[in-house]
C-alpha cells in the first residue's frame, strides 16, 4: 500500500488547488476523485464563475477576496494564460434589496470602490440592461469572470508536474483513522496517509457522514443564448450583471459563444446523487425566460426567441449549508483530517486562498489567513436538532 503525507479526496475545485498548493510546499500528495475534473457533473460545471471583492454576503469575505484576486492575478501569469478577466459587474437592485444593502456594507466597511448609477444612467450606459425605475446599480470595476474548466485543468497539471499522484475515476469508499494514520479506501486500490484533506463538494455529506453536516444540494441550471442584438453584450460593452430579487445574473457574449444566463437563487433539492443528474427542462427556462424578457430584452426578444436564440443548457450542483456560508475546519475527532464543504454556489473565486488555509492547517494546524468565521463548531446546532 502506497503511503503519502497528505491525501485529498475530491479534485474539484478547491481539492484541485489544494493538491498544487500541497505539491510546491513539497510535501507526497495523493489526489483522488470518482470523476476526472474538471467535469459537469459537479459545483464546478458551467464553463465560467464570478469574481467580485464587494460581498454582499459578509463583510467578512473581503479579505479573503482580495487576496484570491492577487492569487488569480499570479496563477495566470504563472499558467501563462488569462484565468481571471477583470470586466467588471453590475449588482441592480432597490436600495433596500439584500445585495445592494451587502455591497454596500462591505465596500464602505472595506473601502472598496464602487460607482452607483441610477436606472435611467444604467439604460443609457448599458442599452442591454433595462432596470425598474427604483432600482439603483452599483459597478464594481475590479470584478471580472474566471475561466473554470481552464482553472482545473492548470492547477492539476502544475500539480502532477510537481510530484502529485492523481488518482482519477476511481471512486472512494470509505475512509478510517487508526492510530494516527489514515487508511483510505477506492474501489481500485487503497492507501495509506498522515493526513487527510476532505474536499467532496456536492459529495462531502457521504464522505463526512460521521459529522451529519446539514448540507443540501440543488440542482441548477444555466443557459446560453445567441444575442437577438450581439453589439449591446460584447465583452467591452457590458460587465457582468446580477438583478435582484432571484439573483438572476448573466456574462457577457465571452468568445461570440453565447450569453450565459442563471439564477442564483431557487433549484431542485437532488435526494440521491448516486443517479444522474436530470438535464435541463423546457420547464427548467420558463424562468429564466421570464427575467431576461424583462430586464434584459434584447437577449432573446419575443417569442418565438427562446428557440432559436437557446444555444446550450447545462446544470451544476450548489452544495448549501443553512446560513448559505462556507464551511472550513479540522474534523472534531480526528486531528489529521480537515475539510472544506458548503459552499453554496459561491465559492470557486476563493479557491486559491482556500487550497493555503487547507495546506496550512494541515502541515501547521492553524493559518494566519482569516477564516474563523468559517469554523464549524456551534454554527449549525438548531439545524441539527
Amino acid at each position: 500500500m502506497k503511503s503519502y503525507d497528505v491525501a485529498i479526496i475530491g479534485l474539484g475545485t478547491m481539492g484541485s488547488f489544494t493538491a498544487l498548493e500541497l505539491a510546491r510546499r513539497q510535501v507526497s500528495v495523493a489526489g483522488l476523485d470518482q470523476f476526472v475534473p474538471p467535469h459537469h457533473r459537479g459545483s464546478h460545471s458551467g464553463e465560467t464563475r464570478v469574481f467580485r471583492m464587494a460581498y454582499y454576503e459578509h463583510p467578512d469575505y473581503v479579505p479573503l477576496a482580495q487576496r484570491s484576486g492577487l492569487l488569480w492575478d499570479g496563477l495566470g501569469q504563472e499558467f501563462g494564460t488569462t484565468l481571471l478577466t477583470r470586466s467588471g459587474m453590475l449588482s441592480m437592485g432597490p436600495e433596500e434589496s439584500e445585495i445592494i444593502f451587502g455591497i454596500r456594507q462591505s465596500s464602505r466597511l472595506h473601502n472598496l470602490e464602487v460607482e452607483t448609477l441610477s436606472a435611467a444612467e444604467i439604460r443609457s450606459r448599458f442599452p442591454a440592461f433595462q432596470p425598474q425605475d427604483d432600482f439603483v446599480g452599483l459597478l464594481e470595476k475590479t470584478a471580472g469572470w474566471i475561466d473554470a474548466d481552464a482553472s482545473i485543468q492548470y492547477a492539476l497539471q502544475q500539480a502532477k508536474d510537481l510530484g502529485a499522484e492523481l488518482i482519477l475515476d476511481n471512486p472512494v469508499l470509505g475512509w478510517e483513522c487508526r492510530e494516527n494514520q489514515l487508511k483510505v479506501k477506492t474501489e481500485r486500490e487503497n492507501l495509506i496517509a498522515t493526513k487527510l484533506i476532505i474536499t467532496a463538494g456536492a459529495w462531502a455529506n457521504q464522505v463526512l457522514r460521521d459529522l451529519g453536516l446539514p448540507l443540501t444540494v440543488k440542482r441548477k441550471v444555466l443557459a446560453w443564448f445567441d444575442p437577438l442584438q450581439p453589439e449591446q453584450f460584447e465583452e467591452e460593452k457590458i460587465p457582468i450583471f446580477a438583478f435582484a430579487p432571484n439573483l438572476f445574473y448573466g456574462f457577457p457574449n465571452i468568445g461570440g459563444r453565447g450569453v450565459k444566463v442563471g439564477e442564483h437563487l431557487g433549484g431542485n433539492l437532488v435526494h440521491d446523487l448516486n443517479l444522474p443528474v436530470m438535464p435541463p427542462s423546457s420547464e427548467d427556462l420558463d424562468s429564466l425566460v421570464e427575467t431576461a424578457s424583462e430586464v434584459v430584452p434584447t437577449l432573446i426578444g419575443p417569442p418565438p426567441g427562446r428557440d432559436v436564440r437557446l444555444l446550450r443548457t447545462m446544470t451544476c450542483l450548489y452544495t448549501l449549508t443553512p446560513d448559505e456560508h462556507f464551511i472550513i475546519d479540522r474534523h472534531p475527532r480526528h486531528q489529521n483530517v480537515f475539510f472544506a464543504a458548503g459552499f453554496s454556489g459561491h465559492g470557486f473565486k476563493f479557491a486559491p486562498v482556500m487550497a493555503k488555509a487547507l495546506a496550512d492547517l494541515a502541515l501547521d494546524g492553524t493559518t494566519t489567513l482569516p477564516i474563523d468565521f468559517l469554523r464549524l463548531k456551534g454554527r449549525f446546532e438548531k439545524s441539527r436538532n
